[in-house]
């Protein structure tokens, strides 16, 4: 059996190409508004299905933990391939917030099982120890396939928008088959517990265990003020380059960390986990100032380069939150970790929109990034303990 579950790790690489790739990724909103005939409609869309994430978080996580990850991949998949389903045939705004809702649980269901599955995967053959590398491989798939579709479909779009959401259709259905040819790993399992039961144990670790609490403030604090930046980076670009340009620095974005995520078991291996977590972010948080500052035409190139500690920031954060969790709660505190940076993006994201409005792009990146250097502030400490306690 344990040359057979290997097969979960590679089988995940493809999982992840054919999940990601989706032509429509750069352009969604361009439909969505085409079909809503508003702006204000179609932005909405993303939002309701950050909300259903939000809402689907916490259950997906513990019928994970309890039922186990393939099962709960297997929901993901199917949810995926119906969120496009609404999306490609949509003729109304009804059916977008379908799609949005399905999107939700897609995104609930992967964000800590995909995690816990690879962890526990490599546990059961002995080679835990390979999570930071085999997780950084496995994700720099899921970029690299982003880029290429993203490159892909500025071309058809040229053509079609609509048609890019339809041609998505047949990876998600891959994905789907692909789903049920995982095998469950052997986790301990304890009978079948009620969900305050599974709060209670969180806020308990929560409590107890200082590096999962650090590590956890700084993911939500650095998901809801990053993601918020994020959908305003393309209005700064635009600023200097022409759309076309836009399109191309956004997706090498994707190409950057794609090369990080695979260069991040390497870095992993040589340094330590708090020390790539805290020098990462001092790097890309410098360059972003940098560029916002002083703004220029150079501005959207060094923040694309900022992306490169994207991949190295995520498999640390991931590495040592793993090796923190007991199984029972794996996937559990991951996704109340989520369901809290999402609940924080829904407050967020409304400010920086307040900003932007008032104050324009430049003011408004500014000041998300002023604000994400509490998480500088985080990682420094959580490096000053862990050297302190070596001494």
């Amino acid at each position: 059996m344990a040359y057979k579950i290997k097969n979960n790790i590679k089988l995940l690489s493809w999982f992840n190409v054919f999940y990601n790739f989706r032509f429509y990724s750069v352009l969604a909103v361009i439909y969505f508004a085409q079909i809503t005939r508003s702006y204000a409609l179609a932005v909405s869309i993303f939002s309701i299905a950050q909300i259903a994430q939000a809402v689907f978080e916490i259950p997906s996580g513990i019928y994970s933990d309890k039922y186990g990850r393939t099962k709960c991949l297997q929901v993901g998949a199917i949810a995926s391939f119906l969120s496009i389903i609404f999306y490609a045939f949509a003729h109304n705004y009804i059916f977008l917030v379908m799609g949005a809702i399905f999107e939700g649980l897609n995104r609930a269901s992967f964000s800590g099982n995909n995690d816990a599955l690879i962890y526990e995967t490599l546990s059961e053959t002995k080679n835990e120890k390979k999570y930071h590398y085999e997780f950084g491989k496995i994700n720099s798939w899921l970029e690299l396939s982003g880029f290429v579709s993203g490159i892909i479909g500025g071309l058809i779009a040229i053509k079609s928008i609509p048609l890019l959401f339809r041609l998505s259709i047949v990876p998600q259905l891959i994905v789907m088959m692909l789903s049920f040819r995982f095998i469950e790993p052997k986790i301990h399992r304890e009978k079948l517990t009620s969900f305050s039961f599974h709060i209670k144990d969180a806020i308990k670790t929560y409590k107890s265990n200082q590096k999962v609490r650090l590590v956890s403030l700084a993911g939500v604090i650095g998901f809801a003020i990053g993601e918020s930046t994020w959908s305003f980076q393309s209005v700064f670009y635009n600023l200097f380059l022409p759309t076309w340009a836009v399109s191309l620095v956004m997706s090498i974005n994707f190409l950057t960390s794609a090369i990080s995520f695979r260069l991040s078991g390497k870095l992993l291996n040589r340094f330590k986990t708090t020390a790539v977590l805290l020098y990462q972010e001092i790097y890309g948080r410098a360059l972003y100032l940098i560029a916002l500052i002083f703004p220029s035409v150079i501005s959207p190139f060094l923040m694309a380069t900022a992306s490169v500690t994207y991949g190295p920031s995520t498999v640390a954060k991931s590495s040592l939150l793993q090796t923190e969790f007991t199984n029972r709660q794996r996937a559990t505190m991951t996704l109340i970790n989520s369901f809290i940076g999402n609940c924080f993006y829904a407050i967020v994201s409304i400010l920086i929109g307040y900003f932007a409005d008032k104050y324009g792009a430049v003011k408004s990146l500014l000041f998300g990034q002023i604000a994400l250097l509490s998480v500088t502030f985080i990682y420094y400490k959580l490096f000053s303990i862990q050297k302190n306690s070596e001494k």
